[in-house]
């Protein structure tokens, strides 16, 4: 009897230890054909995207309106009150900017802002007039960061400068002169602008944008000015005002 039961137990051991490596081998086997055993799955659609590059350029275009401005001098003195009346425009912007933060960015910009003359006070125009600002401007711009909405505000504001460029397609007589061709000169400008941008995808966005811009006043010189008693134009300073839509994508 005494040797059944030591027959017995050894054999419930050896069974124990077997059914143990059993178990052991088969848990080692499954954690070895996924190593992602016993974590949660995340579904696909929580994924997060990878994050995007900071820097970002961007385009807009739409229609301006710039206010009249007044006549300082045209090859010589003239009357008080001798007004520029400017037609509505068209704006184009083009702009290249660095993200710091979520909320915070910095970006160069350039374009131009055109509108013809319709008329100067007691001038006579022949052809096409224009008057053109091509800003060179550095920006701040702050922007609420974005989460789960895809249309976020932003506002922002910039100084630099601007090639003020005035032209006549034939020629203006005034003041007792006539002139044609078109000359540039370059005055400081400042703008503010703000926007609702809506959010294509990680990369592209699409926004509706206002902006201000305002410069000082010009002078232009004339190369043949005959027997005026000056070679200098000059205007006061332009404030104009835009509503463009605006493209973005982000690296």
């Amino acid at each position: 009897m005494e040797t059944m039961k030591k027959h017995c137990y050894s054999t419930v051991l050896a069974g124990v230890c077997v059914g143990t490596f059993g178990v052991m081998s088969a848990h080692a086997q499954a954690n070895g054909a996924n190593p992602n055993a016993g974590q949660p799955v995340i579904p696909p659609s929580t994924y997060e995207s990878a994050p995007t590059s900071r820097f970002y350029v961007g385009a807009d275009a739409g229609g301006a309106l710039t206010g009249d401005t007044r006549v300082k001098s045209f090859l010589g003195p003239v009357d008080p009150g001798t007004k520029v009346r400017l037609d509505p425009g068209v704006r184009v912007g083009f702009v290249g900017g660095y993200r710091l933060t979520d909320w915070f960015s910095v970006e160069g910009e350039t374009g131009v802002i055109g509108n013809n003359i319709k008329s100067i006070t007691g001038a006579s125009i022949d052809g096409d007039a224009t008057l053109a600002n091509v800003p060179f401007l550095l920006n701040a711009r702050i922007q609420m960061p974005h989460g789960k909405c895809p249309i976020t505000p932003y506002i922002g504001g910039g100084a630099g400068g601007s090639a003020t460029v005035l032209g006549f397609e034939h020629h203006i007589d005034f003041n007792g002169e006539r002139l044609h061709g078109s000359d540039a000169a370059v005055v400081f400008a400042y703008q503010a602008f703000a926007g609702l941008r809506y959010a294509i995808n990680d990369h592209m966005g699409l926004g509706l944008e206002y902006h201000y811009l305002a410069t000082t006043g010009p002078t232009w010189t004339a190369d043949h000015t005959g027997g005026a008693s000056s070679d200098k134009l000059s205007f006061l300073g332009v404030q104009s005002h835009a509503l463009t839509v605006a493209f973005d994508y982000h690296f």
